[in-house]
């Protein structure tokens, strides 16, 4: 069973603010990777060892971004696509920034679209036997307003 929370995260300073974004950042570049190495011919186990030097992520993570981009992979080869074509970030996006028929803001807009999808989503399973995800954990506070 999978469930999935989407949640308003809060932090105390700007400090721990910019650690998600790192985190996202690193971690799909971590996926691309080894989309890249999968793609090449590597074992899973090269390329653990190779990821989590290179992208400071914990194994966790590291197994996790491998997984995704083995699904990615086994995507295309289903759709019978060519997988060394792939465009993270959608295709679609891609093509209206290559056309640069806009400039300016509109630009700029479509241009951050493109690199927030291309970031992704950070991804990370939980496991029955650890109790949980030991990379995230939700804490619940009682809401009490607007407080002043």
């Amino acid at each position: 069973m999978m469930i999935t929370i989407q949640a308003k995260l809060t932090f105390p300073s700007k400090e721990d603010k910019q650690i998600v974004p790192d985190l996202m950042r690193r971690w799909s570049s971590c996926m691309k990777y080894a989309y890249n190495r999968l793609l090449e011919g590597f074992s899973r186990n090269t390329i653990k060892r190779e990821l989590q030097g290179v992208f400071n992520l914990n194994s966790r993570y590291v197994d996790d971004a491998i997984m995704k981009a083995t699904s990615v992979l086994e995507s295309c080869k289903k759709r019978e696509e060519n997988p060394s074509k792939v465009i993270f970030g959608g295709r679609g996006l891609f093509e209206r920034l290559k056309k640069r028929h806009i400039n300016g803001k509109a630009y700029e807009k479509l241009r951050q679209e493109w690199q927030e999808k291309r970031k992704g989503n950070l991804y990370s399973r939980g496991d029955r036997s650890k109790k949980g995800n030991l990379n995230t954990r939700i804490e619940i506070y009682e809401y009490t307003g607007y407080g002043g």
